[in-house]
């Protein structure tokens, strides 16, 4: 499958069948690998800042929601540290939502 993803706002703006091997090949990863990625010098850093936001994923409505104190809103943030809380509001605070909601049914 091949995914068309919009640069900014990250969103899928479009999904074919692959019919060519055109485009860039992404492997999956656990997200717990994503915090000992290698370096140059042979260490490893996670790429998630101190703050649990990766850098540079900032989208626009972080210019519409400032006032509700939420440090860049619409950014890629780890598991367990996305913002709750707007202007003192909780909102999205149950962290079995989906799965006291919803099964996997096995396929037939």
């Amino acid at each position: 499958m091949v995914l068309h993803i919009a640069s900014r706002s990250h969103y899928i703006v479009g999904l074919r069948f692959d019919s060519g091997g055109r485009g860039s090949v992404y492997d999956c990863a656990e997200e717990d690998e994503l915090r000992a990625l290698p370096t140059i010098d042979g260490t490893t850093r996670s790429a998630f800042g101190p703050d649990g936001i990766i850098s540079r994923t900032e989208r626009g409505e972080r210019l519409l929601f400032w006032p509700t104190g939420v440090a860049d809103t619409g950014a890629m943030r780890q598991w367990g540290r996305h913002a709750t809380a707007f202007l003192g509001r909780r909102h999205f605070d149950d962290p079995d939502l989906i799965e006291c909601r919803f099964l996997l049914l096995a396929s037939p």
